[in-house]
């Protein structure tokens, strides 16, 4: 295929991060060219999809399509771990909140297909080869054998490959050398009742194994082990080794009793890494070609969505109101860094509870790092939902005196915007808005008013407030004061702050 000289962007891979970015920016005007290497619909592993998927699919206008593929639904996921007898939990207490376990071959290409909609150019079995500056606003991007097309900007969706990552900005972590094992297995069994689908989970001596059934009938059967044995599979032959350690599963090992494996099993990457820049002057990395997470998590693939949903609005920042760019870009940076450590303090706490082999070497490995692992996962999570100001009658509050509202980026519409914002040490980055309350509007609020219930008329009567529900406010004020932003103070005393 004949491509034209230049593009507007130029998007490298089609995965879902690349496909989700390229839709989102021809959405906004822009001629955007995706090239992808293999043609779809192609394998790739990574099945399982949670709920937290929903709200992207919803924003794409993708739901009904996913839906309707036929996925199998999973109430939840079940694991053995800390011990050999299965637990569950369900993303719903009534079981009814359901992900999917996907066959990536399909929902790839329903992305894919979706950006060819918006009008995308999609070429496939064209890889870039290299991305590099060209002038002081632009990049050139040499793809296939040798060709050239010229962008204001280029995306690395190339996932693991890095095409433009790994030109010294990934940086590996020294503890999560993982390889990934990875099998279809036929005929297998699968758990009865309403965990039939779930995605399961298996602690053993050596690794651990991750596992999903496919409404094709097959189970994925993963194995995640040290990188330490890659010599041990290279004299035993990687099917032997694999089958070998699966049964060391126990759990898993069972639902395979009698099942067959009629493909060779393949072996993958799966160290966790990051970069040390994810925006590099006009190329921004999304998806697993900036960070990748634990693949226990089963996050990865709406990882990487959200990652390109929010670069698209950071392409269209920059190239539309470049004095914006250095906020724009920090905003990226900031929210990238803090998904990777948010994940990585996640797998800590998941890794200290299984306790069973203290001294094999894939549980030392990982544990002690892990448990001192620093990262702001704590500051930016929101916190659970809290009892109206606890079990003591406050009346009226107070601002805290050393709280201070700031102009922070943030995403409105198609723009990175300076907005006011929160600014505490648990929240560094600004807090505006819980529970889709507006939190500095509301904190104004608190310093003109004494009295809860003047504070919430005042804030309903704002513009911010006109549509919220009261008892959602209270909340909110409620948790604002369990963490310290606010404190009760007398009907006499004069505010401040």
């Amino acid at each position: 295929m004949t491509l034209p000289p230049t593009a507007d962007i130029v998007v490298a891979g089609g995965g879902p991060a690349g496909a989700t970015i390229a839709h989102q920016l021809a959405g906004f005007g822009y001629r955007v060219v995706l090239l992808e290497k293999r043609r779809f619909p192609r394998h790739q592993i990574g099945e399982s999809l949670t709920p937290s998927i929903f709200p992207l699919l919803d924003f794409l206008g993708l739901r009904p399509q996913v839906e309707q593929a036929g996925f199998l639904r999973m109430a939840g996921h079940s694991v053995c771990w800390g011990s050999s007898r299965p637990r569950t939990a369900y993303y719903s207490p009534d079981r009814h909140r359901r992900g999917f376990q996907s066959v990536r071959a399909d929902f790839d290409l329903i992305l894919l297909n979706h950006a060819r909609q918006a009008g995308v150019r999609v070429v496939e079995g064209q890889p870039v080869r290299a991305v590099r500056p060209d002038g002081e606003h632009g990049v050139s991007v040499r793809y296939g054998s040798g060709e050239r097309i010229r962008a204001a900007f280029c995306v690395d969706a190339t996932g693991h490959a890095g095409i433009y990552a790994r030109e010294n900005l990934r940086q590996r972590d020294s503890v999560f050398q993982t390889l990934a094992l990875t099998g279809y297995w036929q005929n297998a069994r699968n758990p009865p009742g309403v965990d039939f689908a779930n995605t399961l989970l298996e602690a053993y001596a050596d690794g651990m194994v991750w596992s999903v059934p496919l409404h094709t009938g097959e189970r994925n059967v993963t194995l995640l082990i040290d990188w330490r044995h890659s010599r041990a599979i290279k004299r035993t032959g990687l099917q032997r080794f694999y089958i070998e350690e699966v049964r060391k599963a126990a759990y898993v090992s069972g639902l395979l009793a009698d099942a067959r494996l009629p493909h060779p099993p393949q072996v993958f990457d799966a160290s966790l890494y990051t970069a040390r820049q994810f925006v590099a002057g006009r190329t921004l990395l999304v998806g697993d070609a900036g960070l990748f997470i634990d693949p226990l998590s089963s996050e990865g693939v709406r990882k990487g969505m959200a990652s390109a949903i929010t670069g698209a609005v950071v392409i269209n920042t920059v190239l539309q109101r470049p004095a914006m760019q250095p906020q724009a870009s920090e905003m990226y940076e900031a929210g990238q860094r803090d998904t990777y450590h948010s994940h990585y303090q996640q797998s800590a706490r998941y890794y200290a509870e299984e306790g069973r082999w203290p001294d094999r070497p894939f549980w030392r490995q990982r544990r002690p790092r892990l448990e001192s692992e620093p990262g702001p996962a704590a500051s930016q999570q929101p916190p659970a939902a809290f009892s109206p100001f606890d079990s003591q009658p406050v009346s009226h509050l107070a601002v805290m005196p050393d709280l201070r509202i700031r102009e922070r980026p943030v995403i409105e519409g198609a723009y990175v915007e300076l907005r006011p914002a929160v600014v505490t040490p648990r929240y560094p980055r600004g807090l505006r808005f819980l529970s889709g309350v507006n939190i500095p509007t509301l904190l104004r609020c608190v310093q003109t008013q004494r009295a809860v219930t003047d504070i919430l008329e005042a804030y309903q009567r704002h513009p911010d407030g006109r549509q919220s529900v009261p008892a959602q406010v209270r909340q909110v004020l409620a948790q604002l004061y369990q963490e310290g932003l606010l404190r009760p103070t007398s009907p006499n005393e004069s505010q401040s702050g």
